[in-house]
């Protein structure tokens, strides 16, 4: 287990905080279905629900049960941001990290109520698999995660998003992993360049 760095930034500039990373998991089993969800019975359950552990590319959806319902999860982008701007906001919490901003596309595909919610929490992965041992709250104005909009409440509702992530300087970020619900904890869901 590695630990970057034990920091909390107070005050509204946001925290980041360093966590030790889970390990990867080498299983990567397609087949297993994910558990169901306590959807409401007007619910609608959309097929093509993503296993545990399934791998996917850069602008590939994974449907997922989330809160209530159901979304469907596409990453469209893993990019380094910008350190200037990173530092400015998270002072010298930031120093020897690179951020790293997981651009998100979330679509309702349940029909359930879904507003004013903090989206799914989609996190940087190493080439391993394993996360960055970073854990962010804030944003910067290049990457600005928004709560889900009033009107995620039907099917086909969507909305685009960023998450801030950060890893150590010296380590290559390859992609991302949702690893949300009892389903998803140890075999995340994978997308990768």
């Amino acid at each position: 287990m590695r630990i970057k760095h034990a920091i909390i930034a107070a005050g509204t500039a946001g925290c980041l905080v360093a966590c030790g990373s889970p390990s990867g998991s080498d299983d990567k089993d397609r087949t297993t279905p994910a558990s169901t969800s306590t959807a409401s019975p007007s619910t609608v359950v959309p097929t093509g629900i993503a296993a545990a552990g399934a791998e996917l590319k850069l602008g590939q959806q994974a449907v997922v049960p989330w809160q209530d319902g159901y979304i469907g999860i596409t990453v469209t982008a893993v990019e380094p941001g910008d350190v200037a701007s990173f530092r400015q906001k998270f002072g010298s919490n930031a120093d020897g990290m690179t951020p790293y901003y997981i651009r998100l596309t979330l679509e309702n595909l349940g029909g359930t109520d879904l507003s004013t919610k903090n989206p799914p929490l989609v996190r940087a992965v190493l080439a391993d698999g394993s996360g960055t041992g970073t854990f962010i709250t804030g944003s910067v104005d290049a990457c600005s995660s928004k709560l889900t909009p009033k009107t995620f409440t039907t099917v086909g509702a969507k909305f685009d998003t960023c998450r801030l992530d950060a890893a150590a300087a010296d380590d290559k970020v390859t992609g991302a992993k949702y690893a949300e619900g009892r389903d998803y904890q140890d075999k995340p869901v994978l997308w990768t360049r």
